[in-house]
């Protein structure tokens, strides 16, 4: 019998359950497969950048980018697979309240470390040697790393701050969602929560905002210099930002289409494939697209798989 119990938080939370058939069993470990390989490609991009001891701030933030992707796949692969497999859909409030820290870390992460790609290569274009002055050592790459961290953090920690504020009735409270996200957790609240939803929608603005803003801004002013330049440094340069813009766009679509599906979908047990569509699109994408584009990364895979090759090729 649940305790009408105004303003204080509930003792458990209870997610939707999907309910598994066959189909959906299959299409589970298909995107975990997925997933698994993913996460061996961004340990390979880490690895990489790694080898080449960081010799560039770029490959720092590609590997922190990669670590970011990595970061994503498993929260949110362990967080669906808690509910389908393991049958856990009544959780605690404070495994809750860590479930959706951790889930939505991992995404403003993912943002932050390609925004920071953008600033850097904007300043690399057109402040040289004000770049060359700030990043001649690790100092200045590593501060502006702990810096977004930092701001990732609050970030990321204010979704679950606001929700111990919101008033909900009972001691038990259903979420209309497989995972503890901020809106489905607020909507479960028995009072008005309008102002902590538009205030947290600031923040999700503001993250997805400053990305689209600053890649968009940069990427135009980074082609329009070099669009009739044939330097090595200027070609070297757009194709750079065109990676990051690449990257960034995977991010955007990803979670556009989300979001608009979902609402769309209203029934959460439609939103399986959704859901393992949004944890393995970006944490298998984005590595394969700095693989390729990166020279130094792409030269460190050659290497490595020539042996391979060869042994291979001997054994046949």
């Amino acid at each position: 019998m649940n305790t009408t119990i105004l303003g204080r938080s509930p003792r458990t939370v209870i997610l939707w359950k999907f309910s598994l058939n066959e189909g959906r069993i299959i299409l589970l470990w298909v995107f975990t497969s997925i997933l698994f390989i993913s996460l061996l490609l961004n340990v390979g991009i880490i690895m990489s950048c790694a080898s080449r001891r960081f010799h560039k701030p770029m490959l720092l933030y590609i590997s922190i980018s990669s670590l970011a992707d990595a970061c994503w796949g498993i929260v949110g692969l362990s967080c669906i697979l808690n509910n389908t497999i393991a049958h856990r859909i009544e959780i605690t409030f404070a495994e809750c309240l860590w479930q959706m820290f951790c889930l939505h870390f991992a995404v403003v992460h993912q943002f932050l470390s390609t925004w920071i790609m953008f600033i850097d290569r904007h300043c690399a274009v057109f402040w040289p040697y004000t770049y060359v002055a700030l990043m001649a050592n690790w100092q200045g790459a590593l501060k502006l790393v702990f810096l977004v961290e930092i701001l990732g953090f609050f970030l990321s920690i204010s979704y679950p701050v606001v929700t111990l504020y919101l008033d909900f009735c009972n001691d038990s409270v259903a979420v209309q969602d497989s995972v503890c996200l901020f809106a489905p957790v607020a909507r479960s609240s028995c009072e008005s929560s309008s102002i902590a939803t538009a205030s947290l929608i600031v923040v999700f603005s503001f993250v997805f905002g400053l990305t689209g803003f600053t890649a968009l801004y940069s990427t135009c002013c980074i082609v329009w210099k070099c669009r009739n330049s044939s330097k090595e440094s200027n070609v070297k340069a757009l194709h750079t930002c065109l990676t990051q813009l690449m990257v960034t766009s995977v991010q955007l679509a990803t979670c556009t289409l989300i979001m608009v599906m979902k609402k769309i979908l209203k029934r959460p047990a439609d939103g399986l494939f959704l859901d393992l569509f949004a944890v393995v699109t970006p944490a298998t994408i984005n590595p394969l697209i700095f693989g390729f584009r990166t020279q130094e990364i792409r030269v460190v895979f050659v290497k490595a798989f020539h042996p391979l090759k060869t042994s291979i090729l001997d054994m046949t």
